[in-house]
């Protein structure tokens, strides 16, 4: 009969620990890409079950082809909006840098001088405000050049590395077609949760990992044509607003913002009204209120739906709080890769507080 000796079970948890902190440290160069590879490989699961049975069950050629598709059809498309957005927003940024380090109290006091004249304000307020844009134009051209900088590091913050990135996330995305349900099966095994627990926590994930994943790119596809057609059709650089305006779209309420309003502005200055409002209605009526505000949930929600039973419990999805806090969250730790990261993170801590409500439901004061 087997001793039960004591503090094993101690000792025993404490190396589970330092085994887990080992791995999480080995592997820290890599968890960036090895989580955008799971989230990938989740949200399109469904399609590699679909494709086994066509590659005659054999899982290394269906794994092998859904690898390949992703990176075709999403990883590579997405890598070269971001590489393209990168060198025009990095063109631009150099510029600007180059503009505002040449303006002076003077230069600076003369362009808004033509701005305060369209505002619906007294001449003495248009003057006294012209008083202290002089007296704190250092301090204003400060803070422009600092959020400029912010700017530019958000959108390009992990293109630095983003080739080896896409290599390791491609390189993750087969084996984890390959041999998800296998790791899925020993986890559950390992877990101390009952069965029943651990595969509403992975179901979760999953539906999250798909809804998130689908309706972010969904969104991202309407804003960008919408926005290439309209730029198409007053002579501006259609491909490239689009693009922008796609990559921007993933920050969710003020996304697509971030390109149209500097576009409007540009147009007001030299004058030609008419694309500066067009821009603003735009921006603000298609792609704020209809795409964003309207198509946005009702995808979200269909999405939820085609589901079933694994799709319950998503509201959080579609939260816009935890969405937009989430959101930013992620753009400021990982880089344009954390607009994925964030809401699936904060979504899944959201699940595991879920769980232990449930789990822990006799014991709750809900008085």
């Amino acid at each position: 009969m087997r001793d039960n000796r004591p503090y094993e079970e101690g000792f025993l948890i404490i190396l589970l620990v330092l085994a887990i902190v080992g791995v999480i440290w080995l592997f820290n160069p890599f968890l960036e890409a090895l989580f955008f590879a799971m989230i990938l490989a989740t949200a399109t699961y469904r399609l590699y079950e679909k494709l086994l049975p066509h590659c005659k069950g054999s899982k290394t050629l269906a794994a092998s082809a859904m690898s390949a598709f992703i990176f075709v059809g999403v990883i590579a498309p997405v890598t070269y909006l971001l590489i393209e957005v990168s060198v025009q927003v990095g063109q631009l940024y150099g510029e600007a840098q180059t503009w505002i380090g040449s303006q002076n109290s003077e230069s600076l006091a003369a362009l808004n001088n033509s701005l305060l004249s369209y505002l619906p304000i007294s001449t003495e307020a248009q003057a006294s405000a012209l008083e202290q844009i002089k007296a704190n134009s250092a301090k204003i051209i400060s803070f422009v050049q600092q959020t400029s900088v912010f700017l530019l590091e958000g959108m390009v913050g992990t293109t630095s590395s983003f080739i080896t990135f896409i290599g390791l996330s491609v390189f993750a995305l087969f084996f984890f077609y390959r041999d998800g349900d296998a790791i899925t099966k020993h986890i559950a095994i390992l877990s101390p949760l009952e069965n029943h627990y651990d595969r509403m926590i992975m179901q979760r994930f999953t539906s999250l990992s798909t809804v998130l994943t689908l309706s972010v790119v969904g969104i991202a596809v309407l804003q960008g044509v919408s926005f290439a057609l309209v730029s198409w059709a007053l002579g501006l650089p259609g491909l490239f607003i689009g693009m922008a305006i796609a990559v921007t779209s993933f920050i969710p309420i003020v996304g697509a913002a971030l390109v149209w309003i500097p576009i409007m502005i540009y147009a007001l200055i030299q004058g030609d009204y008419l694309t500066a409002i067009i821009m603003a209605f735009w921006g603000v009526v298609v792609t704020g209120f209809i795409i964003d505000n309207i198509m946005r949930p009702i995808i979200i929600t269909k999405l939820t739906k085609s589901l079933g039973e694994a799709g319950e419990g998503l509201a959080v999805a579609n939260h816009t709080l935890l969405t937009v806090l989430s959101t930013f969250a992620g753009l400021i730790h990982f880089g344009v890769i954390g607009l994925f990261f964030g809401p699936v993170i904060a979504a899944m801590a959201i699940t595991i507080f879920d769980v232990y409500e449930h789990k822990n439901s006799n014991l709750l004061d809900r008085s």
